[in-house]
């Protein structure tokens, strides 16, 4: 069985790699900035999903109905 050494492992990295990851956080960088560009020309926003309430949620239909007033309330204020 191979013994563990004590000496922690050496940091090094070698000119290849070094300038891989460089070019592919460059990359990652461009394609992000490429898609928000996108997205500010088009006039579109992201919108999350409202994942809404499990099934498996205590209460749920208390909180359902809840919702369902906050809604309605707010229609009313409209």
């Amino acid at each position: 069985m191979v013994k563990k050494s004590k000496k922690s492992k050496s940091k090094r990295v070698s000119m290849k790699k070094k300038y891989k990851v460089i070019q592919k956080v460059k990359e990652h960088n461009r394609q992000k900035a490429k898609e928000a560009k996108k997205l500010r020309l088009s006039g579109t926003k992201k919108v999350e999903k409202d994942p809404g309430i499990p099934n498996d949620w205590p209460f749920m239909e208390h909180e359902l109905k809840a919702l369902e007033a906050r809604r309605a309330k707010a229609i009313e204020e409209l």
